[in-house]
């Protein structure tokens, strides 16, 4: 039964397992290996592939760019590959604004742990510091960020907002401590389509502006009124349903709603992802802009580009890990690609 199963694809199939678990797996391939099995084995971890596989086939954006014996190509030259970059590349840190972080940590992670997820994340963050989290598809940085507002259980770990400890796995007590989080995917966790602007903006505001369980309607308009104007959010008017946004407006209305609870980290997970070029440009200044007046940020992106050029520091995740913190003239394309292929 086994041998029947291999012959067909093994999509990540240690992604649920502990290590003991995975090399009991490769042991079974191997000797489907030797028995002339074929064997199509789907993973992101670059040390699975060099310790069991022979030829590897890149896709990208649902085309082959690179196939061949696995031999012929380094761990560096294959996540270039993957990610579409050239080596020896000359980019480095551009962020644009002129602050500078205070001495206080604002956010400290250690040791956030949950089973076959996570396995000893730690991070901080301080008041005016952007901090990347960079990685493969699968290195656990929607995980991560998803941990830090509770909505990721842990198994392990300590969570910490201005000195004060935050209660693991509770979304209402990361939101009270000051952390607030705009997901990756903003249609299906994010805007709630068949609301307007207004009641998409002021939702999680609602407990802090009503009184005796009433919530008044000249506080929510001026609150978004507020935001609109601040965000410069396009719309016919704060009534329009959201849905009927672009994309980038949508995402400023993401982001309305958690500036909104004054936030002391604002979480943001690949915050130009399906906008326009003119609209990434906007928000990536407004992650600036948040920056300077002293909010603390961390922000994933699969844009490597995009990551080096809006962070002053990179932590750097595989398999669930932190392997690396950048910073400085270390923050590159070139370092980050690096710290991913184990070539540093």
């Amino acid at each position: 039964v086994v041998a029947e199963a291999m012959k067909d694809i093994m999509d990540e199939p240690s992604s649920s397992l502990e290590p003991r678990e995975v090399e009991t797996l490769f042991g079974v391939i191997r000797r489907l290996h030797e028995r002339d099995v074929a064997v199509l084995y789907v993973s992101h971890r670059l040390e699975e592939l060099y310790q069991i596989c022979d030829t590897v086939t890149v896709l990208r954006d649902g085309q082959v760019v690179h196939s061949g014996p696995l031999n012929e190509i380094s761990r560096l030259e294959l996540v270039a590959t993957m990610l579409g970059r050239e080596l020896n590349t000359e980019e480095r840190t551009a962020f644009t604004g002129e602050h500078s972080s205070t001495g206080r940590t604002v956010l400290r992670a250690t040791g956030l742990r949950r089973r076959a997820l996570l396995g000893g994340v730690d991070l901080s963050v301080r008041p005016g510091e952007v901090v990347g989290l960079g990685g493969l598809l699968g290195s656990g940085r929607s995980e991560t960020m998803k941990a830090l507002v509770g909505l990721q259980p842990l198994d392990a770990g300590e969570l910490e907002v201005d000195g004060r400890p935050v209660r693991r796995g509770s979304v209402s007590s990361a939101i009270r401590a000051g952390l607030a989080l705009v997901p990756e995917d903003r249609k299906a966790e994010g805007i709630i389509p068949h609301l307007s602007v207004r009641e998409n903006i002021v939702l999680a505001a609602l407990p802090r502006l009503s009184v005796a369980g009433m919530v008044s309607l000249r506080k929510q308009r001026e609150l978004v009124e507020v935001f609109m104007r601040r965000l410069r959010i396009k719309a016919a008017s704060p009534e329009q349903k959201v849905s009927e946004l672009s994309g980038g407006n949508q995402q400023k209305v993401m982001l309305a709603r958690w500036l909104a609870m004054s936030p002391k980290v604002l979480l943001v997970d690949e915050p130009t992802r399906g906008i326009d070029v003119g609209a990434k440009a906007e928000v990536q200044a407004l992650v600036d802009e948040l920056a300077e007046q002293g909010l603390g940020i961390v922000m994933v992106s699969s844009d490597l580009e995009e990551l080096v050029e809006g962070a002053t520091k990179v932590v750097v995740l595989r398999d669930g890990t932190s392997v690396a913190e950048l910073t400085g003239d270390q923050v590159s394309v070139d370092g980050v690609m690096a710290v991913i292929a184990h070539d540093r």
